[in-house]
């Protein structure tokens, strides 16, 4: 079936699930609202987190887990996969429906066990449920989203119609479908498969309504359409079932392989040998004993269907998801456990983060009352857009842009089923001259000290979403910068090193901040021990400045900062001020922050670049301040 059925700072690049986790996000945020409208409210959309590779559900919260990658791999456009994230909504919607129902866990139970033991039901029961699915995707949609699923059938899924070359059980339920969902085209199929669609469809009420109208209608409950199917359909697709085998045990390598006789290649095994110009079969030859199992008879017909019917959730989710339902437990908590495991660290220490990484969306600029995510991602595009080859952009209306101009259009195209419309507006992008480096280091100190944990604990929690909110911010933009390279006239990399108050840093100095890395640091933030020796960082970067590092920052290709977080004095100024002295000698951007009242000392020990967080709460806020300033020339 097209079937049933991670954060928006969570994707990296480091390895392919993080690249299909932000594609997941990108596609997500993208249609959000048309899926919320679609759903009535009734359905949460969440990315799929990394690790995950199906769509997955979850039902006791209503949420489904989208994985847009799952369709784009099978070259669906994205309009297509809107329409198939739709279609899950529906078999999300179908097995909630069913679960509200006396026994309907008993019933789901059973469905899958059957799904489990037997392929040709499987393959059955998805064409059906296809059938009863698109029928309530188009119904709920606008005639394009009926052009769209015409167009699925048509070149994606059944471009070819023949289905002669298949064992026939499979013809029966592949012809029921596109038949169904393509008027006025029949497919071809062997003579008794025809014989048996026929019988089907000549099937109706008293009223004349057709039984298979009734059984896919959108308002018929899934109990019921398994009924019907299980007492009117699988009767027929076991008959043909059986003679596919009866054909197989006749010659193991025909049609009833799933294989056609005409156009493949002859196989010889071992016991052929050629004498005179003939092939000759020994008289002596070994006996293979023959396969009765359909499932495994006919695995390749059966591989074949779910690239044509696409199940989008393996039964082995939805067998996890009712589990869940039953336990009021989380469908993904195995999925985050393995794909923590395949990080090397702890599953607490991967949802920790990913729970600091989501409520950096929360925090708000009061003096521009937007989101300091959103004015950090417009700045990553501007020093992207910044170092750009001159290039002509297109006008408005676009598809695509900076700037949206028709809100009213949107709302109202996006209802109608049309998800790119044409209402907004870009800017040619313009060569522009400045003090532009295709370097820069990045210094972070954390302050590890007892005091951060002191009651509420809040400033422990606030420096936690700075250090996470700068990691992101980086990581983001030098992907944003490495996705536009070739497009540059002047590459740009972010290193970053970061410190606790130690010599030695827990993150070295470089351009990658894997996943892994990001968590190992947000966990060694997580606790306090110690005073406040801040000076050891700052010698120890100072130590790492060399004559060719300040040759770079004085010819403008390198730009070196560090920044400094503290809740209270030093254990020693004065060695504070000498280092920081030393590192502005030598060009360095040393930047103080002071974390509520009780650092307030920092404004004196780090003047006249320092800045004070009045709450704990203002920290992240002030961080997004300080990169917006120092990476403004950047």
């Amino acid at each position: 079936m097209i079937a049933a059925l991670e954060t928006i700072w969570m994707a990296g690049k480091e390895e392919h699930t993080d690249v299909t986790h932000q594609e997941a996000v990108e596609f997500v945020n993208k249609h959000r609202d048309f899926f919320e409208h679609y759903a009535r409210g009734k359905v949460s959309f969440k990315p799929a987190p990394p690790g995950l590779g199906t769509f997955a559900f979850d039902l006791n919260s209503n949420d489904i887990y989208v994985n847009s990658v799952f369709y784009k791999k099978r070259g669906f456009s994205d309009e297509k996969t809107s329409f198939a994230t739709c279609h899950e909504v529906e078999h999300f919607q179908e097995k909630k429906d069913l679960l509200s129902e006396r026994g309907g866990a008993k019933v789901f139970e059973q469905y899958v066990e059957r799904i489990k033991t037997s392929q040709a039901y499987s393959v059955m029961d998805n064409c059906v449920a296809d059938i009863r699915q698109n029928r309530a995707v188009v119904a709920k949609t606008s005639a394009a989203f009926g052009e769209l699923e015409q167009e699925l059938y048509k070149k994606d899924l059944f471009a070819n119609t023949d289905f002669t070359k298949e064992p026939k059980h499979i013809q029966f339920s592949y012809a029921l479908l596109r038949e169904s969902r393509v008027l006025g085209e029949k497919c071809t199929v062997a003579p008794e498969v025809r014989q048996k669609l026929d019988e089907f469809r000549a099937v109706t009420g008293k009223d004349g309504t057709k039984l298979l109208d009734v059984m896919t209608h959108p308002d018929t409950p899934m109990s019921t359409r398994m009924k019907l199917q299980n007492k009117y359909i699988w009767p027929a697709v076991q008959e043909l079932l059986e003679k596919d085998k009866d054909e197989h045990k006749k010659n193991p390598q025909g049609q009833g392989s799933g294989q056609s006789q005409q156009g493949k290649k002859e196989k010889r095994g071992w016991f052929w040998r050629k004498k005179k110009g003939e092939l000759v079969q020994p008289s002596k030859q070994p006996t293979m004993p023959s396969e009765t199992d359909p499932n495994k008879i006919f695995a390749d017909a059966y591989e074949r269907a779910k690239e044509k019917t696409m199940n989008a959730v393996p039964i082995e989710q939805q067998e996890k998801a009712l589990k869940a339902w039953r336990e009021g437990g989380d469908p993904l908590q195995s999925a985050d456990a393995d794909y923590a495991k395949k990080l090397g660290i702890p599953k607490e220490d991967l949802q920790r983060y990913r729970g600091i990484a989501e409520s950096l969306n929360k925090i708000v600029n009061p003096a521009t009352n937007e989101r300091v995510v959103e004015e950090l991602r417009i700045l990553i595009e501007r020093i992207v857009g910044r170092r750009l080859k001159p290039m002509q952009a297109p006008r408005y209306p676009v598809e695509e842009g900076e700037e949206l101009v028709d809100p009213a259009e949107l709302v109202a195209e996006v209802k109608a089923g049309n998800l790119e419309p044409k209402v907004w507006e870009t800017q040619e992008i313009q060569d522009r001259t400045g003090k532009r480096r295709g370097k820069v280091e990045w210094t972070m100190i954390g302050d590890p000290s007892t005091s951060m944990a002191d009651p509420p604990g809040d400033k422990l929690r606030e420096q936690l979403k700075k250090i996470v909110m700068t990691m992101e911010t980086f990581k983001e933009l030098n992907e944003r910068a490495d996705d536009e390279r070739t497009r540059m006239d002047m590459p740009l990399e972010i290193h970053s090193e970061i410190y606790s108050f130690a010599s030695t840093p827990l993150k070295a100095m470089g351009k990658e901040l894997t996943e892994k890395q990001r968590i190992e640091v947000a966990k060694a933030f997580s606790s306090t021990r110690g005073s406040t020796p801040d000076f050891l960082p700052l010698e120890a970067i100072l130590a790492g400045v060399t004559p060719e590092i300040e040759e770079q920052i004085r010819d403008g290709d390198l730009k070196k900062i560090a920044e400094i977080s503290t809740d209270g004095g030093s254990d020693d100024p004065a060695r504070v001020k000498r280092a920081v002295k030393a590192l502005r000698d030598k060009g360095v951007v040393v930047i103080g922050i002071g974390i509520t009242e009780s650092g307030r000392p920092a404004l004196d020990t780090y003047a006249p670049n320092a800045v004070l967080a009045p709450r704990a709460e203002d920290l992240p806020r002030v961080l997004g301040d300080i990169l917006k300033e120092h990476l403004a020339d950047v």
